[in-house]
């Protein structure tokens, strides 16, 4: 993985604002980059040297029968610049990572959640189903 390695993080229908057919209206919430309670500090996303966008989302709502409306992704260098640590684990599979929240406030982690949110709506859906 190096710095230009994009982590997919799969969207809740939840956190998606509007509901028009067309993507560009589809906005989504800062929500899907803040790592929940059960997460412990760790926001799963997946290793784009290993999944596509369009696999990530296959792989999430097939393996884990999760919910997914569509893939956004940030770059491990967007993470590292916000100060961010992202860790290659493969746990529970391979191509499997985590942004690194730990240790932050949650006025912080919000506002990083902010920052990956606004880098991700500048790149766009990945996949959108």
């Amino acid at each position: 993985m190096d710095e230009n390695t994009l982590l997919h993080r799969q969207v809740h229908p939840a956190f998606v604002q509007g509901d028009s057919v067309s993507e560009q209206v589809f906005q989504i919430t800062s929500q899907v980059f803040k790592p929940t309670e059960k997460d412990n500090g760790l926001l799963s996303v997946y290793n784009g040297d290993k999944f596509s966008a369009q696999d990530s989302h296959e792989h999430f709502v097939n393996t884990t029968e999760g919910k997914s409306i569509g893939v956004v992704s940030v770059s491990q260098f967007e993470c590292t610049n916000a100060t961010l640590k992202v860790i290659e684990d493969n746990d529970p599979f391979d191509g499997h990572s985590s942004i690194d929240f730990n240790d932050l406030s949650q006025k912080q982690i919000s506002k990083k959640a902010k920052i990956l949110k606004s880098k991700a709506m500048i790149r766009g859906w990945q996949y959108l189903h």
